[in-house]
């Protein structure tokens, strides 16, 4: 990786491809090209030259440290331009987003951009409002989705072009019973 690559940490959700499928070609301006279906952990996340093997085994501890997270996507939410799922529970999502945050206290989510970030899954962002109105009412109607989130990916992106640098399970024990 070098110095022109955006980076990020993400937990990929597979469930929601087909509504971001759908979205995008109903509304190709919110087309979300390359960019999977995620929660977002950490993003932007480290500039590329200050990843190394310390900075990957501290991810892998730190993904290993929480349980899957067994998810349901029951609400869609429109804030002007931006349209997002709302997971149900957050509290596990809420747990790992701040362990990320307590290790990395430099990186701040969205550079400051949108204040406290709540765990969401993006619809789409950045379009007009009609369009995100539009995108709202049908997304809703999709809903819900379930998943159980598995995984975490650094992720890497140049000129929008997201590939995945490595990923790391999520193996903790649940401490829902």
């Amino acid at each position: 990786m070098n110095a022109g690559v955006t980076t990020g940490l993400v937990l990929p959700v597979p469930a929601a491809e087909d509504l971001l499928a759908a979205v995008g070609r109903r509304h190709p301006e919110a087309a979300r090209d390359g960019v999977p279906a995620h929660v977002t952990v950490l993003f932007p996340f480290l500039r590329p030259e200050k990843i190394d093997g310390a900075v990957l085994r501290t991810l892998r501890e730190l993904f290993e440290q929480h349980p899957p997270l067994p998810v349901r996507f029951t609400e869609c939410r429109r804030r002007a331009e931006f349209v997002h799922l709302h997971p149900e529970p957050a509290d596990g999502l809420r747990r790992l987003l701040d362990h990320a945050r307590r290790e990395w206290p430099d990186v701040i989510p969205y550079e400051g951009a949108y204040g406290e970030v709540e765990p969401h899954l993006t619809v789409s962002i950045r379009t007009s409002e009609d369009t995100a109105e539009r995108i709202h009412a049908e997304s809703g109607r999709e809903l819900p989705i379930e998943a159980e989130l598995r995984e975490g990916w650094l992720i890497s992106s140049r000129e929008q072009r997201w590939t995945v640098v490595e990923r790391f399970p999520l193996a903790g024990e649940s401490t829902v019973h």
